[in-house]
Formats: structure tokens, sequence, C-alpha cells
């Protein structure tokens, strides 16, 4: 009899197998033998590390409890996969590659992304007490467009707390799947800290929604603040915690904390789950907070931060969001327009490095949101026209966290003809046209020759920057140029560098035109020839070339090309500083530091130091004297007040980037300190 069972229960098991097997082959997810992995360890309860066999990839087993019977569980796995696939193109979440299934047993694994990881509890733990209000702001916001995400994805994460948030070497990855499967009875009280009180009050009878998920990122903002779990100092377990919780219990703001901030956060804990902001909100008012001083000064000017979803992009003329903005008006319309003119315009005149910094300083200079800018431009009846300037937004976090593959994927639309022509022959519109799609391929190679979005491939870059000069564009040529000089993607030849250079000036690239004119200076494949080096120099600086600029002060300052002229040089730095050059900036500090072109002065010398390091768009080539030397300020009270600690904090900094002046002063002072 107890035999007779026994064979009765395994049947039933093997159905439910083939059931199971049956369901994951029909919605085509992968389904990978376990045999086809190998050194399987157990990390912790119910996660396993493991190694693909044949690709050597580490990946994470995740163990899921399956069976006919409960078809709500089955159901639960197919949608939640089906909801994240739609999330794959965000790099900060979790990867899903398929399912596996333990030989001899009944149980399930879902295969995860491995990701070596710290929590963000952790990670605050150990980390807190290095961080500023700017580090602690950045990661804010970070979090919340990770958010931002899902819910314009319309994913409900449901378990929002800072074990769910990992961090490794400054990348963030959120924990998203297994929420709707999890194998937990739904009066877990694990983490109540970050449970909506709502749904504390009333287990059965209400849902998780995404106000839900904005109660506990309230609380993750508030842990940011204070660097220590909430309620740290009572037990999860406590009956007490979890009913003062249940009636609204909250944590008590930490001093020196931005009014802002704190704003913020308790918007987002509000017991009343229909008064929190939605998490466009939230970005939006993230967004607007900008530390201006180590005593945590607050501006309100909107600057960056936000996310969307591609399936939002009016793909067939349909916008299924709402972002939290007013309707796009006639004004806006023409701002969008004079925007792309100036990025086209830009693109001629500018190398790749000054591009951002102009558009930044246009839209701020203009007092435009760039984050409504984004929403707008995507939004937009016509967005398809200028899918190269919203990639380029994603590309270096105007308006929006960084994002390369959206990027990319804007990049793409235009560049590979998912437009059709328009079929206006107005030559304004045909111009729209060909200008969007030429920058937009011309970017899709740039990120194939960085890597940025797709795997590096320099020869495929090449062969795009190619066929794009070959249809008349001189900002391809100059790139091809780039490409002959340093052997990237084709054979090293500096002849043809030149000659390609030489023929992008002449069809009217004033970037390449300013390249040329340092070939001409140096000698190098040409006859050496300092003057007419100037020339150039000094008609590319005309022409608004910002690096140009800084080169003609170079000259002057020098006496190269040109007769010897400090007055001259500090104005032409000063002009490329205004510009926000960073080495530029730096010049003009010891313009001031020496007197050169320019009475001495201390304070302006200290501030044009100060204001060249801090610059977002830091050079490579000036970073490490920078810091030096503003680390040496601060140390001498040159312009300043002495502080030791900023002048320790910045002489390291440039000891990182290997300068060896600041590593002897960091000697000296650790000498006179002992």
């Amino acid at each position: 009899m107890f035999q007779g069972k026994t064979n009765e229960k395994e049947c039933e098991t093997w159905m439910d197998n083939l059931i199971i097997e049956d369901t994951i082959q029909k919605e085509n997810i992968p389904f990978y033998q376990y045999s086809e992995f190998q050194n399987v360890k157990l990390i912790k309860a119910n996660v396993f590390k493991a190694t693909f066999k044949i690709s050597q990839k580490t990946v994470a087993l995740k163990n899921v409890y399956l069976n006919n019977n409960d078809k709500f569980t089955l159901d639960n796995l197919i949608n939640e996969i089906k909801r994240l696939r739609k999330l794959e193109i965000h790099e900060s979440i979790l990867k899903f590659y398929g399912i596996t299934k333990q030989e001899n047993t009944n149980k399930y694994m879902i295969i995860l992304e491995y990701f070596t990881e710290s929590s963000l509890r952790q990670y605050l733990k150990t980390n807190f007490q290095k961080m500023d209000w700017n580090a602690k702001l950045n990661l804010a916001k970070r979090i919340a467009n990770i958010l931002l995400f899902l819910h314009s994805n319309d994913i409900i994460h449901g378990k929002f707390n800072s074990e769910n948030i990992l961090i490794h070497n400054g990348i963030i990855k959120l924990n998203v799947f297994g929420l709707a499967i999890a194998n937990v009875p739904t009066n877990n009280l694990d983490l109540i800290q970050y449970i909506d009180p709502q749904h504390l009050k009333l287990f059965s009878t209400i849902d998780k929604n995404k106000s839900s998920d904005i109660f506990g990122l309230g609380i993750i903002l508030w842990e940011i603040s204070s660097g220590n779990p909430p309620f740290e100092m009572e037990s999860s377990s406590n009956v007490n915690l979890l009913n003062n919780i249940a009636k609204g219990k909250i944590e008590m703001t930490i001093p020196g904390t931005p009014h802002k901030y704190k704003e913020i956060y308790t918007d987002c804990w509000s017991h009343n789950g229909n008064s929190r902001p939605d998490i466009f909100q939230v970005v939006k008012n993230l967004s607007e907070i900008i530390i201006s001083n180590a005593n945590v000064e607050f501006e309100t000017q909107p600057y960056n931060v936000t996310d969307v979803k591609l399936e939002n992009l009016n793909m067939q003329n349909e916008i299924k969001s709402d972002p939290p903005f007013a309707e796009i008006t006639t004004e806006f319309n023409g701002f969008i327009n004079d925007l792309f003119e100036f990025f086209i315009d830009i693109r001629k005149k500018q190398v790749f490095d000054m591009q951002p910094i102009m558009i930044r300083n246009y839209i701020r200079e203009r007092k435009k949101n760039p984050v409504k800018i984004l929403y707008e431009m995507i939004r937009h009846s016509s967005y398809y026209w200028f899918t190269s300037l919203i990639g380029f937004f994603y590309k270096h976090g105007i308006g929006t966290v960084a994002d390369n593959q959206m990027a990319f994927k804007f990049f793409n639309l235009a560049a590979n003809k998912i437009m059709d022509n328009p079929s206006s022959n107005l030559s304004p519109l045909r111009k729209l046209y060909n200008s969007n799609k030429e920058i937009s391929a011309i970017s899709l190679a740039d990120m194939y020759f960085d890597g940025l979005g797709v795997e590096r491939d320099t020869k495929k870059a090449f062969q795009i920057y190619s066929k794009v000069a070959n249809e008349r564009s001189h900002i391809a040529l100059k790139n091809m140029a780039y490409c002959y000089y340093n052997g990237l993607g084709v054979e090293k030849n500096e002849e043809k560098a030149f000659e390609t250079y030489l023929k992008s000036a002449e069809k009217g690239n004033i970037a390449a035109q300013s390249i040329v004119s340092t070939f001409y200076q140096n000698g190098f494949r040409i006859t050496k020839d300092e003057a007419k080096g100037f020339q150039l120099h000094m008609k590319s600086a005309l022409a608004g070339n910002v690096y140009a600029m800084c080169n003609v002060g170079y000259c002057y300052n020098d006496g190269i090309g040109v007769g010897k002229d400090e007055k001259e040089a500090f104005k032409w730095f000063l002009k490329a500083a205004e510009k926000e050059l960073n080495s530029a900036q730096h010049n003009l500090g010891c313009c001031y530091e020496y007197g050169q072109g320019i009475d001495r002065d201390c304070k302006k010398a200290f501030e044009w130091f100060k204001k060249a390091v801090e610059n977002e768009e830091n050079e490579e080539n000036y970073c490490s004297d920078g810091q030096y030397v503003l680390g040496r300020c601060f140390y001498e009270g040159y312009g300043t007040k002495k502080d030791v600690v900023n002048a320790i904090y910045w002489l390291n900094k440039a000891k990182e980037n290997e300068n060896a002046d600041a590593n002897e002063l960091l000697e000296e002072i650790i000498s006179n300190m002992t």
C-alpha cells in the first residue's frame, strides 16, 4: 500500500514537471540542463553561484518552487519573466538568462546575472564617513532613476529596500526578480521598516502598488542621509515596532540634512498613500537640488536625472505614459528647434569633449529644465527628426542619468533608416532630416569605437565613418583622420591622417581646422610653419572653436608664430575659460598668480584653479596638475583660508594620478604633523 502511494506521488511529480517544462518551452524561455553548470556553491539562502561550462560565465542560480497544482505560482513566474524582459535594456537591473532544474529533484532554478555585490545597507556602513552631500545626493538620484524606470514600465517592485539594492565598484544593480513568486507568507515581516503602513494594517485587503514603492524609496532616502538602517535600535520582530509603523511611526531627521532633501523623503513616506508624489515628481525634485558648498547651502536650479522607457517613444504615434509636465507649447517647439540647430553647429565647430559642456550651458543660460526638455523631445509628435539629440542627452546624462544603451537605440533609429524619407520637398525639413541622419550615424560609430552600449568594434566604427564621409560629411572625415592617426579600425597612416584632416577642414569643419594648425605649428608630416599654424588657430578661434581660443592664448603667451603678448594671451585664455574649458581656467589661474597680462590677484587665482579642478568635464592632461595646485593653495592659504584637510584631500587625488610634486608635498605635510 505504501509503495503504491509512493509511485502515485512520483507519477504526479513527473506530470507536473512535464507540464511546467512544456509551458516554459511554449513561452520561449531559455532552459538549460543542470549538467551545463559547474562549481555550484551556496552563497546565501536559496541562492547559488555557478559557472557555465562552455562560456565560463559566472551566474547566480535561485531556487523557485513550482508544481502544476500551484497554478498561481507558475503563472506568476511566466508573467514575471515577460515583464522583466522589458527591462533588459537598463544596465542597473539584474539580467535574467533562463531556467534550469536540479537533476533527480523537483527544484527549478532561475538563472540570473551574478553580481559581486554589497547591499546598499552594507555599502553605507562601510563608506558613509567618506561621503559628502554631493555623493549622497548622487546616490539618491541614481536609485530614484532605477525606480522610475520600473514604474515607467508599469512594474511594481514591492520590496524596495536597501537589501535589494546592490553596489559594487560604483555600479548599482537592483534585484527585481522573484518578487511576485517569492516563497514567503504574505505577512512576512522581514525588513518591515520599508513596508507601506497601509499594507501592514490591511494585509489581506490591499495590494502593494507604486505608492508602496515610493514609501520604501522615502525610507531609503532617509537611510542615505543617516548611514544607518531605520529603527536600528529596535528589533524587527518587535510587535510594538510593527504596530507603531502601521500607525505612522517615522524616523527623526538627521542634523545637517538639506531642507529640500528632507521635504522629498517626508513626502514619500506620508502615511496616506494618495498624498505621496509619483516617481516622476520625486526625480524632478531631486534634480533641482544643488550642493553649493561644504555648508550644504542649496539653490533650486533644474539640472539632470530622469529616465523613460523606449516603449513610450511614440513608435506608433501613441504615447502610453503621462509625464508630469504641461502639454508641448509653441514656445517650447521653437526652443527645441533652436537647440537642435545649436547642436548641429557645435558638432561642426567643437571637439567632442566640449559638446556636452556647451549644450548644458546653452540650456542653463536660457533657464530651461533639461529634464523637461528631454521629455518634451520624446513626446514631440516629430521626435524622429532629432533622435540624434535625444541620444546625445542619454549618452551624456543631460536631463537623465547617463544610459549608453538607450543612447545607442536612439542613434540607431535614424542611422539605420527606420524612418521614412520626409515627403515634403521644403528645404528646411530636408536639411533637418539629413543633419539628424548624419549625426546619428556618426554617433552610432562613436559608440562602436568606444564600446559604449555595444561591444567595442573599431573596424565597424571606421566603416561607418567612411560610409558617411562618402556622403559628404566633413565631421565623419575628421573622425576617419583620427582613426588613421592612431591606427584604430584601420592601418596606421599619419600621412593619410593629415590629408584627411586637411580635407575635412577645407570642407568647413572648424575643429579639424584647429587640428591642422597644430600639424603646421609642430612640423608634423608637413613643413613646420608656426606663423601659418597661428593664423589657422586664430581663424578657428574667431569661428568659435574653444580649444583654438586657448591655443591662441598659448601662442601669444610663448611667442609662437606671433609676437609675445601676455595681455592678448590673458584675453584669449579668458574667452575659453568662460566657455568652461578646463585647461583655459587653469591657465587663467596661473596668469593671476604670476601677474601675466593682468595684475596679481591671489583670490582670483585660487577661484580659477578651484573652478578648473571642479569642472565635471576635467581633461586628463590637466587633472593631476590642477589637483596639486589646488592642494598647495589650501596648504599655504594662498587666496583662501588655510585648510590642511582639503589640502590633503586634493593632494591625495593628484598623487593617485601620479603627480610627483603632490607626493613630495604630502610627505612634507605628514612630517610636519608628526
